[in-house]
């Protein structure tokens, strides 16, 4: 999977609009950690190498203390998790205890989209589904947003 992508863009310069060109911009996603079949957190990150988080993610928690304690750490294959490859399965020896009481969180934890820290992303997807307009603003309504954003500040409408 890759950890960029090629998109078409357009800059502003001073008050002129650019001709479209090609950048790569890097690609973030969240990833759904699972233990034993269960969601036990959701983070964002930038694809590739999701094994080896979810297993740094497992000892920083306290949930594993040595290698021999993780049998398998596989991507989920079945059902809509499945689909954009965003959730991991942890298998743990049978030996290794898991108090999940433990994991439920008790705290704000946010990104700036408030994801990270929730337990599973279709917990995410029930609340807040995603907004077909809001994926081709308009250039002019974007390029107004800061002035309208400094005559907020300013006091004035």
């Amino acid at each position: 999977m890759a950890e960029s992508r090629q998109v078409n863009i357009r800059r502003w310069r001073g008050d002129s609009l650019q001709p479209a060109e090609v950048d790569s911009v890097a690609r973030e996603e969240p990833l759904e950690i699972r233990v034993r079949g269960r969601g036990i957190a959701v983070t964002m990150r930038t694809p590739g190498h999701d094994r080896e988080l979810a297993a740094g993610f497992l000892c920083t928690e306290g949930l594993i203390k040595k290698r021999t304690d993780v049998i398998e750490l596989a991507h989920c294959t079945e059902g809509e998790a499945a689909q954009l490859g965003n959730t991991i399965n942890v298998f743990l020896g049978p030996d290794v205890e898991i108090d999940f009481a433990k994991l439920t969180r008790h705290f704000f934890a946010s990104s700036s989209c408030g994801l990270c820290g929730k337990a599973t992303i279709e917990s995410i997807h029930q609340r807040v589904r995603p907004h077909a307009a809001f994926r081709d603003l308009p250039h002019a309504l974007l390029a107004a947003k800061p002035d309208l954003n400094a005559k907020k500040v300013d006091g004035a409408t």
